[in-house]
């Protein structure tokens, strides 16, 4: 179809949700991503950190094809194979013991808020509030967007469910005088990095002396690793950085290396408070979907992925750093294939990220006047270089 048709039927039929760039893309490979017009990108976007394995990736497309031909959804009244493989791949040598899987990183965090709601009310305590951070991200649904420390997602959709409170991010300090405020607090929930938000890593001291205060007060940690899970730092997960053993932790967006998934992840104890009926999906868990995040799961644990990822991350970071030299360049920060540049005010991202398109390269204008950086985990030294080399040029040739 024309690309021009394309514009038409979309301002014609879809919400304006979506401010989308003027490409189409067709079809991709690897790294590389092509539109209907046949210009060639590179990309450092993985349709926000997702498209871990790159596009066209044969196991994946294969796991895929296969699952078609045989299932595609049935429902989770009935067993399902890819499913059961799935969680015993996901879960085997981890801290974990169980596992409910959605459609989403949304999906997997209301389900890990349930989670800890019905955890204490089985206990008998009236413990449901939840401690977030200032400029977190932990989905759209009304939960989540409450969840999300960021008033400029949830205020239009007032009232808001109850029982969330949120504290300035990497500081203690707030977070103890907040949980030694309220006898009503049942929970903690971060993020490794707070990626929407500019791709802001936490602190080492911050995050275990907050697993120790959960620890010492009997509250449970949960972790939103829907950006940082699954490889995205150079490990499996981004808690194990940390040393630390989190409750629970949320998936998705790499889980299923493009296929739409999210599973939640809590030891027996607090999942045990689940009962039949107390929560579901219908297309979540889905035969299809379990056979590509199965795929994921095989590669990172059977192969150097990870490892690829740890010196992809480091390179492309290195990489970055030497952009500093440019003034209006505050801040180059991340871990492993999740990095960011902060620019001043005098340069605005999305132009940036706009002027990038144009050269064949796709990287994200994040929260804070950030460029965030989030390739396939395939992605190759030769193909940092050229997009480095490109975003230098730009750099230079800026008036400011």
């Amino acid at each position: 179809m024309d690309f021009t048709k394309i514009k038409e039927l979309d301002a014609k039929n879809y919400m304006n949700i979506f401010a989308r760039n003027h490409v189409c893309f067709s079809h991709g490979e690897g790294c590389k991503l092509y539109d209907t017009y046949g210009n060639e990108y590179t990309d450092f976007f993985g349709g926000i950190a997702t498209s871990c394995l790159g596009h066209n990736y044969p196991p994946l497309v294969n796991a895929i094809a296969e699952q078609a031909k045989k299932l595609i959804h049935i429902s989770n009244l009935f067993y399902n194979e890819p499913q059961a493989k799935l969680g015993e791949a996901l879960l085997s040598g981890t801290i974990f013991d169980r596992i409910f899987i959605g459609n989403s990183g949304a999906e997997a965090n209301e389900a890990a808020i349930k989670l800890v709601r019905k955890y204490f009310y089985a206990a008998g305590k009236k413990k449901y509030k939840i401690v977030t951070a200032l400029d977190s991200f932990h989905g759209r649904t009304l939960a989540t967007l409450t969840a999300t420390g960021q008033d400029k997602y949830s205020k239009p959709y007032a009232p808001l469910p109850q029982g969330f409170l949120h504290v300035p991010f990497n500081d203690f300090e707030a977070l103890k005088t907040a949980i030694n405020a309220d006898d009503e607090i049942a929970a903690v929930m971060l993020e490794c990095i707070q990626g929407e938000s500019g791709v802001r890593p936490v602190d080492y001291e911050y995050l275990i002396n907050a697993y120790a205060l959960c620890k010492s007060k009997g509250l449970l940690l949960m972790l939103d690793e829907v950006q940082t899970g699954m490889g995205r730092t150079g490990k499996m997960f981004g808690f194990e950085h940390f040393g630390i053993q989190p409750d629970i932790i949320t998936l998705a967006k790499g889980l299923g290396g493009g296929v739409p998934i999210g599973a939640c992840l809590a030891r027996n104890e607090i999942a045990d408070a689940f009962k039949p009926g107390d929560h579901g999906t219908t297309f979540g868990g889905g035969p299809l979907a379990c056979a590509a995040a199965l795929v994921v799961v095989n590669e990172l644990k059977n192969t150097d992925l990870l490892a690829r990822v740890e010196k992809s991350g480091k390179y492309l970071s290195d990489r970055l750093m030497k952009l500093r030299k440019f003034k209006f360049v505050k801040d180059v920060r991340g871990m492993g294939l999740l990095q960011a540049i902060e620019l001043s005010d005098k340069l605005k991202n999305a132009e940036v990220a706009g002027k990038m398109l144009s050269k064949g390269f796709i990287i994200n204008a994040a929260g804070n006047n950030t460029l965030r950086f989030s390739p396939p985990y395939t992605i190759t030294k030769a193909e940092i270089d050229a997009m480095a080399e490109a975003l230098s040029e730009l750099f230079a040739a800026t008036n400011i």
